[in-house]
């Protein structure tokens, strides 16, 4: 699983899996669906800081993204998205779905907060689309699509980067650079398939920090798919204190 702080938690099909008519509101209403989404994360943080990480707030950087977030997410970015509808005309339509998916956000932080926020001892960030090139092979004129990510002292892996895409020409092989390591990284993984989506694992070992990868004369080897990320391995609950007397 992705961690908090690896970028825009939803996505825009995330948001029309709910409300299948979202694109259609937001050219009408000229609203920008990809910067709600940013919003209502950052809302979001304020709030889990304000919560859970009050006197550590670096302690964000641990949190995965579980389901239970994501759902947050989703319904705090449709509250945003049809208030600022309904805020353009105070349309009564618009106001009803505005209402709706700010109680489903409070539903979804309440439900996670009694659950848990799913946290990690090593958070290892995304890492950053790899830098690709060409080199001298026998492999006929092909597209590459490719992803890393980033590997940890104890064999943790964080969540594989977007696809860099590579047109490499005739007689070339793809080379893999992944860029510049966080701190905790010690390797590296890469991941190479021939259409977006069906990238698999290319080395056996992680690869040393510093060392690029070229894909060899026998071509690309079956292998899993790209890691989604780290999975929690503790989880911060709300501590509710009563005061006597």
């Amino acid at each position: 699983m992705a961690l908090f702080t690896d970028g825009t938690i939803s996505t825009l099909e995330d948001l029309r899996g709910y409300e299948s008519s979202i694109y259609d509101v937001a050219s009408t209403e000229r609203i920008d669906l990809s910067q709600k989404l940013v919003l209502s994360q950052q809302e979001m943080e304020v709030d889990l800081i304000t919560r859970l990480f009050r006197d550590k707030p670096t302690e964000l950087t641990r949190v995965v993204v579980t389901a239970a977030l994501q759902l947050w997410h989703t319904f705090q970015t449709l509250a945003l998205t049809y208030r600022d509808a309904y805020n353009s005309h105070l349309n009564d339509r618009y106001q009803g779905k505005w209402r709706e998916y700010e109680r489903l956000a409070k539903w979804a932080a309440e439900n996670l907060m009694a659950s848990g926020v799913g946290m990690v001892e090593q958070p290892i960030p995304k890492a950053q689309p790899p830098v690709l090139s060409a080199a001298a092979g026998s492999a006929p004129a092909a597209m590459y699509w490719v992803r890393i990510s980033w590997t940890g002292p104890g064999g943790q892996e964080g969540c594989a980067s977007e696809p860099s895409v590579l047109a490499a020409p005739e007689g070339t092989v793809p080379r893999t650079n992944a860029g510049a390591a966080p701190p905790i990284a010690t390797g590296w993984n890469v991941y190479v398939g021939a259409n977006s989506g069906e990238e698999q694992l290319q080395n056996v070992t992680p690869i040393p920090l510093g060392s690029s990868w070229t894909m060899p004369e026998t071509g690309l080897t079956p292998g899993r798919p790209a890691w989604r990320g780290q999975s929690p391995t503790s989880y911060k609950r709300l501590e509710r204190v009563f005061r006597r007397g």
